[in-house]
């Protein structure tokens, strides 16, 4: 049973991050965050509720809802400082290098490493990538894949 639940959160995570992408084409930073936080968070309830089934679900719910709560509130810290940094990441950054910035404006510091790169049929380039956002010393760490659109700019995706 709790193997099928689990299986439903992954599926509603990876269908949210299907929704994750704004009308313009740009990361949302609140919805992959949120993604982010809810996983993690579903994978520490897990952990959490130990050996019995009902702990288990109770601890994954839990644990996706605080996670996603956390994680959008970080990521909803992002502003387009930050959009562009992790934009320029995606365009030249080889892959396992992280690129590492500190936006003036909010004071966080992120990082962001392209871990694997490849094209789809129509040789558009897409990267999948992590994210950490470091807050009061406090990272917080996520995963994501953005393609890179016809007019430049890089969406995620739900692949």
């Amino acid at each position: 049973m709790v193997k099928h639940i689990a299986r439903i959160l992954l599926l509603a995570f990876a269908l949210n991050m299907l929704a994750a992408c704004a009308d313009d084409g740009t990361i949302r930073k609140r919805d992959v965050g949120m993604v982010g936080g809810a996983v993690g968070g579903a994978i520490a309830g897990n952990a959490i509720g130990g050996s019995d089934p009902t702990a288990r679900v109770l601890g994954i719910v839990a644990g996706g809802l605080v996670g996603a709560a956390v994680g959008g509130y970080l990521g909803s810290l992002w502003d387009d400082y930050d959009r562009k940094q992790a934009s320029a990441c995606l365009e030249s950054t080889p892959d396992n290098k992280p690129a590492t910035w500190k936006n003036p404006n909010t004071n966080s510091e992120s990082t962001v490493t392209p871990v694997n790169t490849y094209y789809q049929a129509d040789n558009t380039p897409c990267r999948e990538f992590t994210q950490t956002i470091t807050i009061d010393g406090k990272p917080e760490t996520g995963r994501g894949t953005a393609c890179r659109q016809p007019d430049g700019t890089w969406r995620m995706t739900g692949q």
